[in-house]
């Protein structure tokens, strides 16, 4: 919805381009599409409306791992990046033990966008009980933000999308080092991970 396309947008030195296939662009494109140095698009993440080496940085936060093939998605952003430029991303974090939220995805997937949303607004409200019963987000697993309006977003993101892969740091490393890019960085978000295109 532009959240990040936000905070990149601020400084007017950069050109910001934006692009998701889903009508998630209406809501960006009412956030920030406005600004002058921000441009957003309808576009399929496996074939990128793009040039290659055209970005000195490309970024997917909370995205990839919601596509049907991660990897490969990953594998078609790595080329718009320019030489000595990076790209960074974050994808969910695979547990030894998967949170409860994954077998309700069997159900809730199946469920109607609006009945799934009105269990995140539900499970918003009732965040408090956390602070109260220690086992209330073991077995109601939801987004833990200050933000009301980001817990049910974040939390509708958990329950609703049809596809939700989970991964390890080593996995997406791994797919850094397959991609010849170097300067590899683990950040503290896990599993969130940049490297730099070009030669040493």
């Amino acid at each position: 919805m532009g959240r990040f396309l936000e905070v990149l947008s601020h400084s007017q030195e950069v050109t910001v381009v934006g692009f998701d296939l889903s009508l998630a662009v209406e809501a960006a494109y009412k956030n920030v599409g406005t600004r002058t140095n921000v441009h957003i698009l309808q576009a399929d993440i496996m074939r990128p409306p793009f040039s290659e080496k055209s970005f000195d940085l490309v970024y997917s936060l909370g995205v990839i791992h919601h596509t049907t093939d991660p990897r490969k998605a990953f594998t078609q952003l790595t080329p718009l990046v320019k030489q000595g430029g990076q790209i960074a991303i974050w994808v969910y974090q695979k547990y030894r033990r998967p949170p409860l939220s994954d077998f309700y995805r069997i159900f809730t997937s199946r469920m109607p966008w609006s009945t799934v949303f009105a269990i995140s607004i539900l499970l918003s409200h009732l965040y408090w009980l956390q602070k109260h019963w220690r086992y209330f987000l073991v077995l109601f697993p939801m987004s833990t933000l200050s933000d009301p309006e980001r817990r049910v977003l974040d939390t509708l993101d958990w329950y609703s999308p049809k596809y939700q892969f989970k991964f390890t740091r080593g996995d997406i490393v791994n797919w850094f080092l397959e991609a010849g890019l170097h300067r590899i960085e683990v950040l503290e978000n896990p599993i969130s991970v940049r490297g730099t295109v070009g030669s040493l």
